[in-house]
């Protein structure tokens, strides 16, 4: 009995703050540093599209994940994107600021340690389907948020896979918990127990930490409780929110609701969709998911 309180103690003492972990795991995923000037030739109107090319240039495998991801379905012009002048000529400066900090996070979850219970390949798939659907619904409802909510669906999940490499116990036993009581626990409830914050939470905190734009920093905290969003960030917030429980559908490839993580019902009814585009969204995201191995790839530029 009492070497069992001592280790609840031990686990007590141990576990990290959110703020810790937002540090340290900034310091393991360091963005490169061609990244943050590439973020302030982009807010220069000034800047020329060669300075960008240049300067991407230093980075020969961040470029490479660019472009793939430039000519996935999610992007995919009338025209071959294979440079970064045309990257910019074609899709503008905002997707190139989307598409640079997308490559520079999917190259930077390389190094992150490997662990079995969320594999990398299986959280960039998941992701991918995400963002992939996300944008689709924005299309449909808001297309203005198209690019946006796109970027916010790849990363969305950032934080839980944070929490399964850096505090693997601690999930494991949050994950646990959920199953045990999934009437009355949800995964992200079971994380505050354990941890104090959910992974939702970290993800936010760690997008806000590397001054990623308030929106996609929204899309991360917000994406399980869009009621809870900002009021003038909540149309993006909302669209992941839908598109995460459909990205969990198309993988399974099932088209019942209760199968996923549940949509809040009054983000259905606010944004005006109707359960047969849900469906449609499903089917069109699972044939651009398997065309888009890039986005699934944290090793693309190998």
């Amino acid at each position: 009995m009492v070497d069992g309180l001592a280790d609840l103690e031990q686990r007590r003492v141990s576990k990290p703050t959110l703020d810790s972990l937002v540090k340290s795991t900034g310091r393991l995923l360091a963005i490169p540093r061609v990244v943050g000037e590439i973020m302030r030739l982009l807010d220069d109107p000034n800047s020329s599209q060669a300075q960008l090319a240049r300067l991407l240039a230093q980075d020969p495998a961040l470029v490479a994940i660019v472009l793939r991801l430039a000519n996935s379905p999610a992007f995919a012009t009338a025209r071959t994107v294979d440079s970064v002048d045309r990257a910019i000529m074609l899709l503008g400066r905002e997707n190139l600021r989307r598409l640079v900090i997308a490559g520079a996070l999917t190259q930077a979850s390389g190094k992150l340690p490997t662990q079995e219970m969320l594999p990398l390949e299986l959280f960039w798939r998941h992701s991918s389907y995400c963002g992939a659907i996300a944008r689709l619904l924005a299309e449909e409802k808001s297309p203005s948020d198209a690019g946006t909510v796109f970027l916010g669906g790849l990363l969305h999940d950032l934080g839980l896979l944070i929490l399964f490499t850096q505090e693997p116990e601690a999930a494991h036993q949050a994950f646990l918990s959920s199953l045990s009581e999934p009437s009355t626990l949800s995964p992200q409830a079971a994380e505050r127990s354990e941890l104090g914050f959910d992974h939702a939470e970290l993800g936010g905190a760690l997008a806000e930490h590397w001054g990623l734009p308030h929106s996609l920093c929204a899309c991360l905290r917000f994406h399980h409780a869009p009621l809870d969003a900002p009021e003038d960030l909540k149309t993006p917030v909302a669209l992941v929110h839908v598109a995460n429980t459909l990205a969990h559908l198309a993988e399974l490839d099932s088209r019942d609701l209760q199968d996923a993580p549940p949509v809040e019902p009054q983000i259905l009814d606010w944004l005006g969709v109707q359960p047969e585009l849900l469906m449609d969204l499903i089917e069109k995201g699972q044939h651009q998911v398997l065309a888009v191995e890039s986005l699934r790839n944290p090793g693309l530029a190998d």
